[in-house]
């Protein structure tokens, strides 16, 4: 069952969120190297992937993924589509999409 949505904890903040600790404002930015940027209406097909997937990351298994991640990267020929995207863990430990985009690198 899904979790009840919740303010963020930073001071004054009324932004309603979901398995994540703080809202996207009051979240630490992951840099961005590659430049990618997020295509139109990627919020709501970030959060139907994150529910069809019922919060599992599928590189670890575990529950509390907060992201979602290109099973095929779009530099590869993937798209944007809904079957090419996963539930992953990046936020929160144990950070899988973080791992994998570091393996990704390293062997190129």
């Amino acid at each position: 069952m899904p979790k009840a949505p919740r303010r963020c904890p930073s001071p004054g903040c009324t932004t309603l969120i979901r398995h994540t600790r703080y809202c996207d404002e009051h979240t630490e930015a992951w840099a961005t190297p590659s430049g990618w940027k997020a295509p139109r209406g990627w919020a709501a097909l970030r959060e139907r992937v994150l529910e069809r997937d019922n919060w599992t990351c599928h590189l670890c298994g575990r529950p509390g993924a907060d992201t979602v991640d290109h099973r095929t990267p779009v530099h590869k020929g993937g798209s944007h589509l809904e079957s090419n995207l996963a539930a992953v863990h990046d936020r929160v430990a144990p950070h899988c999409h973080r791992t994998k985009t570091n393996q990704d690198k390293a062997r190129r």
